[in-house]
């Protein structure tokens, strides 16, 4: 006998569906089904299939072969609009807002409301945009504000707003909880949960498989361009889901050994070092040494990002003293830091750690130049090589290293920005969020590179608003709060309530700095 969920008719039909670049098969016969009002999760490594899916259902990419239904109807999305016009609204991971503009007239962009003389009008469009608000829970916010005024958060539900003006039939989500706090989530979470109840289709793409299982019907895992299951989510759990994914068990027990060998040295210090937000006058004082991995937790505000960035020079300091193997130093900019062979991975890699139409080989080799240089040429073999050296050593997938790297996965991109920093042969390295927007075998793989660095002897200090990935990762973690240390723990004494305890402000008599 079907279930009553069997019975429910499904309103997008994926089969067979295949979209090739050149040699490399970015689908290569995926099936997905996505019923009539359910939470539908879609799941897999980067590279998997999944951001080549969204732009083939939106009329980005043209698919090469297989067949797509929407709504009972054979469905051919030739162009955004074709798929905008039957109902299908994407919420992309990164914005697609106009930010000089208002909220409001962010919200009627795509369909401006006009008098009868042909005039754009605002009593209209502000109207609209009061309404499409306040069912993203933003009841009071002036709808006249500037998008740039606007919080990562308050953004994407602007965002979602807009996509739920239209008549949406299905709204696809793509990694809708990156940039959001605990409490953001779960204001997201309802705001999904009403769309469900109005019967709108959600297709949840997502590398969080806690929020997978707390908000989704069913999952679909995608694994090399192919489907590999689809699943009730009460009949499944997250280790299952993983294994599917990645094709193999996933060892969490590597990453998290304890240091094979005694660090050396201190590799970096920093005394009273203040970022421009911090207005008190207790600056940040921490110290890292050779080969070992610190990390850094906090809130959002906590100053953890800034102070990443003060020790860079990519911003100003407010006071404050930066040690390099107990020497003074004092950087004008970026490029004194690299000198003195400090690498940073920034937490925007697209805009600040790649230049995403510039080749693979180039990007990786934007910080290390010099020693490409021959005659005033760059050796473009010997970049090449370089490319391919720390390709294969970080298990990149790209086609050639001249392929652009907008046109990797994210956590692909993100091992060029790695590979970028490793050529140039750092002491410190700075990752700021290494693993945001990155699946779950990805992110254990980047852990598995760390932990090897380590080994070699780079000092690290990572920033993460993940706290199993710091105590995964980290021989200690730093806690900040209101721009200062609340805190430190060692491996012994990591708890989630404790660095929470901290992050909120509750002090620990225990020195960073040794």
């Amino acid at each position: 006998m079907q279930s009553v969920t069997q019975l429910i008719p499904d309103l997008l039909c994926v089969s067979d569906l295949k979209k090739h670049f050149g040699g490399v098969k970015a689908l290569d016969g995926v099936d997905l089904n996505v019923r009539q009002g359910e939470v539908h999760a879609l799941v897999g490594e980067n590279g998997a299939g999944k951001s080549t899916l969204i732009k083939v259902l939106t009329g980005i990419h043209m698919p090469t072969d297989g067949q797509i239904s929407f709504a009972g109807k054979p469905f051919d999305a030739g162009s955004p609009h074709a798929s905008k016009d039957v109902g299908i609204q994407v919420v992309h991971q990164e914005f697609n807002l106009l930010e000089h503009l208002s909220i409001a007239e962010n919200i009627s962009i795509e369909d401006l409301p006009t008098s009868r003389w042909g005039l754009l009008n605002r009593t209209e469009m502000r109207s609209r945009a009061v309404v499409a608000i306040a069912a993203v829970g933003l009841d009071g916010v002036n709808v006249n504000r500037p998008v740039s005024s606007l919080g990562i958060a308050h953004r994407q539900l602007i965002e979602i707003a807009r996509s739920l003006q239209s008549d949406s039939k299905l709204l696809i989500l793509d990694e809708p909880t990156a940039t959001l706090t605990e409490r953001e989530k779960v204001k997201l979470f309802k705001i999904i949960q009403n769309v469900k109840e109005q019967g709108v289709s959600v297709l949840f793409v997502s590398h969080h498989l806690d929020e997978v299982f707390q908000i989704c019907d069913r999952v679909t895992v995608f694994r090399n361009g192919k489907t590999v299951i689809t699943q009730d989510i009460d009949q499944t759990s997250p280790s299952e889901v993983v294994s599917h994914m990645v094709g193999r068990h996933v060892d969490h027990t590597d990453a998290s050994a304890a240091q094979a060998v005694p660090f050396g040295p201190i590799a970096l210090r920093t005394k009273e070092l203040k970022t421009i937000a911090n207005r008190s006058e207790q600056g940040v004082s921490i110290a890292v040494q050779s080969g070992e991995i610190l990390g850094i937790a906090g809130l959002v505000g906590a100053g953890r990002t800034e102070f990443l960035r003060a020790i860079f020079a990519a911003d100003k300091s407010n006071g404050g003293t930066v040690y390099i193997k107990e020497k003074q130093v004092k950087f004008r900019g970026p490029r004194d830091a690299i000198d003195a062979g400090i690498g940073f991975v920034t937490e925007d890699r697209k805009d600040e750690g790649l230049i995403l139409q510039m080749p693979i080989s180039m990007n990786i080799s934007m910080v290390n130049l010099k020693k490409l240089f021959r005659t005033g040429l760059i050796r473009h073999f010997a970049e090449h090589h370089q490319a391919v050296k720390y390709g294969d050593n970080l298990q990149m997938k790209y086609g050639k290293t001249a392929d652009a790297a907008a046109s990797l996965s994210g956590g692909n991109q993100q091992k060029i920005v790695l590979a970028k920093w490793l050529a140039s042969k750092p002491a410190v390295l700075l990752l700021d969020e290494p693993t945001r927007g990155v699946d779950v075998g990805a992110k254990f793989e980047i852990y598995g590179i760390l932990r090897a660095l380590a080994a070699e002897g780079v000092a690290m200090i990572v920033v993460s608003s993940e706290l199993p990935e710091l105590m995964t990762l980290s021989d200690r973690i730093a806690v900040m709060a209101d721009h200062k240390i609340s805190g430190v723990l060692t491996r012994s004494e990591y708890s989630e309530e404790r660095i929470l305890q901290l992050a909120y402000g509750q002090t620990v008599e225990q020195r960073v700095a040794q």
